[in-house]
């Protein structure tokens, strides 16, 4: 309710936003449905249907949310944000729908939002706990705003409907109901999908298709004029025109040969500069499109301003430039309307993880995360899952850093060795070993004395540094 001089006004809050507020107490909000193109209206599913320039920039923008997976992370403890795996709101994201495999479930998020300006989940209760989400497809839904006359409270509902919203089959309160919309200048109720900035540039492609399509199918453009020395008769204009469109008319007749009587000659028509910028507006048309949607043309493969130096960051910047807005939207509308229905603290987050799109090539990811480990910021454990390596055991769940590294400002310590360092066990079993071959040697040569025996050991000259060893005598 909201009070103005003492007074309480009875209008939903939600028409402050709105260029033509509802007065009354009960009003409907209807989805918009398409766009008027030259000579007939396209709703938005068909322009998706029919125009590959939308097809291909809303199929590009929903897999590349579908492809990522949704993570819940607690930012409660002290030590940090943890990942929360066993929740039921990390499960319900997870699989979310019990009929749609998750990728689809959010390419179809993903699609109809980019697409209508709009998308709704509907939310499945067992017990009054949400165990399930359904896609409810915003051409469909109606919003109702109403106020409650005993109580003045405004209250929203969705009306899922086959024709005029007060004959609705479904109608759940906005509590149930989970909305994403985009930004809409006229009110807060309902999103604005994108096509609409595109009406004109559609409009354009729209027609140039359907020339081009008639031209092909009638073979009807003058690119031949016939000239007669005199006026022609009804019956040969007749007899010439039938001719003409019977053996020249269409795609499958192109290149025939042409029979001209009394005195006809063909004439060729040259084509018009703006027929020949046919193309070029094309090509303007698919870079409008990329304009609309924030989409770097080479991702969607046109490279013409694309070179081997800048390729690979203008297909990057789709998740860094293009996907943050669009994915921080999402996050905020499901812990909006959502997370209360599992954590009323507000301590978790639902979050894309944008990890596995953002490695970049294998030897750039190589050299960042062997600078990351030697500078004590990433323990090894945390780096090899980036290279689909398996654990290697508590040693690697270890934070390592470079001893030579000094602070600043700081003079650097000198450590001074002065006792032995201990032997290592190896290093006493050898010691032990020698000690006693030496003994062992000690005493034979004690016993060859005790015997009157001698040893006599020869050893060989010494050889020059650079010649040859001495000669052998002749016994």
């Amino acid at each position: 309710m909201i009070i103005s001089r003492g007074q309480s006004l009875d209008f939903a809050p939600q028409a402050l936003g709105e260029t033509t507020p509802l007065a009354s107490a009960t009003g409907y909000f209807y989805a918009e449905q398409g766009l008027e193109l030259a000579n007939k209206f396209a709703a938005y599913g068909q322009l998706y249907r029919k125009q590959p320039m939308i097809a291909t920039l809303v199929d590009k923008l929903a897999n590349a949310v579908a492809r990522l997976t949704i993570q819940v992370w607690d930012n409660a403890p002290a030590s940090g944000k943890n990942l929360v795996l066993d929740s039921p709101y990390a499960k319900l994201l997870k699989t979310p729908c019990p009929t749609m495999s998750p990728f689809n479930f959010w390419r179809w998020t993903a699609s109809t939002y980019e697409i209508y300006g709009e998308a709704f989940w509907l939310k499945i209760r067992v017990a009054g706990q949400v165990v399930a989400l359904f896609p409810m497809h915003p051409s469909r839904t109606a919003i109702l705003r109403e106020q409650d006359l005993k109580t003045k409270q405004w209250h929203l509902f969705y009306v899922f409907t086959l024709g005029v919203a007060s004959a609705g089959l479904l109608k759940v309160p906005a509590e149930d109901v989970v909305p994403f919309l985009r930004y809409n200048p006229d009110n807060l109720m309902r999103g604005l999908s994108r096509l609409e900035s595109l009406n004109s540039t559609l409009l354009a492609e729209d027609a140039s298709r359907r020339a081009n399509a008639s031209s092909w199918k009638k073979g009807a453009r003058p690119d031949l004029m016939i000239s007669a020395p005199a006026a022609l008769s009804d019956k040969a204009y007749g007899r010439l025109q039938k001719t003409i469109m019977s053996n020249h008319a269409g795609p499958d007749a192109a290149g025939g040969t042409l029979v001209l009587e009394e005195g006809a000659k063909p004439v060729p028509i040259q084509h018009t500069a703006v027929e020949m910028q046919y193309i070029e507006s094309r090509k303007l048309n698919l870079q409008e499109g990329c304009m609309v949607y924030d989409v770097p043309p080479p991702v969607i493969h046109i490279l013409d301003h694309a070179t081997f130096s800048n390729i690979t960051e203008q297909m990057r910047s789709l998740y860094r430039d293009t996907m943050p807005p669009r994915l921080e939207d999402m996050e905020s509308t499901i812990d909006f309307f959502l997370r209360p229905e599992f954590d009323l603290s507000g301590s978790t987050d639902a979050r894309f993880a944008l990890d596995e799109v953002l490695r970049g090539d294998f030897e750039k990811r190589a050299v960042a995360v062997g600078q990351l480990i030697e500078k004590g910021v990433m323990k090894p454990s945390e780096g090899r899952p980036m290279f689909d390596l398996d654990d290697a055991g508590p040693v690697a769940d270890k934070l390592y850093a470079n001893a030579a590294l000094q602070e600043l400002g700081r003079p650097a310590e000198r450590v001074t060795i002065t006792a032995q360092a201990p032997a290592s066990p190896g290093e006493i079993d050898d010691a032990q070993d020698a000690a006693d071959d030496a003994a062992q040697q000690q005493d034979d040569a004690l016993a060859s004395r005790q015997q009157g025996t001698r040893t006599v050991v020869q050893y060989a000259p010494p050889t020059k540094r650079g010649g040859r060893p001495p000669r052998k005598e002749k016994s």
